[in-house]
């Protein structure tokens, strides 16, 4: 993915961090990822091939818009 997609996962993590005091792992665990590197190399920037299902898998997660989250669109919900 690009830039925005990787600030916009990264502040819903951050925020969703904070809000319930979750770890990258419990994070990653609540989306039914094996570890906290998945999660964490989407926010870095390190993966950058993720495709519709696993945005929509986040969105969801996240309570986004699938397009919102990938950059296709501004509008968040």
């Amino acid at each position: 993915m690009d830039e925005i997609f990787t600030e916009r996962l990264k502040n819903l993590i951050d925020d969703y961090k904070k809000e319930h005091k979750l770890t990258h792992k419990e994070i990653a665990k609540q989306l039914g990822y094996k570890s906290k590197a998945t999660i964490s190399k989407y926010a870095n920037g390190q993966i950058t091939k993720i495709g519709p299902t696993g945005i929509r898998k986040l969105a969801v997660f996240f309570g986004v818009s699938p397009s919102w989250l990938a950059g296709f669109s501004d509008k968040k919900y």
